[in-house]
């Protein structure tokens, strides 16, 4: 069923932040629900597996997760009863011409991939799954473009609920429903806190994959630059040379500005999403990794486990 908006419940905390910290320890069980809310991220997003393996590790149970864009499909998959190292191997055994399979270009039409072949892939991975059947409850966030209205996906097919999560505007064709057209979950809700409070969850933990390289923040709101120094930039192509990455040939095409515009957007927007929306624990992952490059998610994994160590060592001295 689809739905408008989800408005944020009153956080708890200090009750159960020595509750969260006491389970760490081991000596309490688990008596409250924790719910994950998993970022847009693009290739960024493959840091979630690392996130979930660290979790697990701490005996954290998860009760519910909600997902946006590459959230959506890493949520889904481990909802659907994907364990961390099945995910693992379908991140990191895949090379460029796996990735390039899945892509399916199209014109004329509302993007550059059709985006059926990911569906397809995405289907198959999950298991035909729906979402109403899942062992762990699971939502994924989509905006209908044309109005800029949240809509949280939580029953039917687990894959077009992803792939409606994903779909990168002008990068990939929108899913429709009538006459909604519906794209990436992260251009309103990069991380969706408040739709997994609204699922049940007591404790929530953020993860933001989008999170700015240490110290940005702090930099100068802008910089100077003459006029006289720019130059018109032409766009150039060339099949990849030796060890070069295809997404390095010709960077930036015009299909990594369209995608790293959306991705700026979005960072923007989680930052200031998760100040607002007070989560319980902030897993905020810098990859150092462009939102395209695919092909090293080992990186992004390793990342994300990193950084939920550290947060749960602190999370052990609240």
């Amino acid at each position: 069923m689809a739905c408008g908006p989800v408005k944020a419940a009153s956080p708890n905390s200090s009750t159960l932040d020595k509750k969260f910290r006491l389970v760490l320890e081991g000596k309490a069980e688990q008596d409250f629900t924790v719910g994950l809310a998993l970022g847009a991220g693009a290739a960024k997003g493959f840091a979630h597996i690392g996130v979930l393996e660290a979790l697990e590790q701490a005996g954290i149970r998860i009760d519910m997760i909600a997902g946006s864009s590459m959230g959506a499909i890493i949520g889904g998959g481990y909802a659907a009863g994907l364990s961390v190292d099945s995910l693992s191997k379908v991140a990191l055994t895949s090379n460029w011409l796996d990735v390039l399979n899945l892509l399916d270009p199209v014109f004329p039409a509302r993007g550059f991939i059709d985006g059926q072949k990911i569906h397809n892939f995405l289907d198959e991975l999950y298991g035909h799954k729906n979402i109403e059947d899942l062992a762990i409850p699971f939502s994924a966030t989509t905006v209908d473009i044309l109005n800029g209205e949240l809509f949280v996906l939580n029953e039917g097919n687990l894959a077009n609920a992803a792939r409606a999560s994903s779909s990168i505007p002008i990068i990939f064709n929108p899913l429709a429903n009538k006459d909604r057209f519906l794209v990436d979950g992260g251009m309103i809700d990069p991380v969706p806190i408040d739709v997994v409070r609204s699922m049940g969850a007591d404790y929530v933990i953020a993860v933001n994959v989008l999170a700015m390289p240490e110290g940005k923040l702090d930099k100068a709101p802008f910089n100077y630059m003459n006029a006289n120094d720019l130059t018109n930039s032409r766009s150039t192509w060339h099949f990849p040379r030796g060890n070069e990455a295809w997404y390095t040939a010709g960077k930036p095409n015009m299909v990594e500005i369209a995608h790293e515009t959306v991705i700026l957007s979005m960072a923007l927007i989680a930052a200031n999403q998760i100040e607002l929306a007070n989560p319980n624990m902030i897993i905020s992952i810098n990859t150092g990794l462009s939102a395209w490059n695919f092909l090293e998610a080992e990186i992004a994994i390793q990342k994300g486990y990193e950084e939920t160590i550290l947060n749960l060592k602190l999370a052990k001295q609240k």
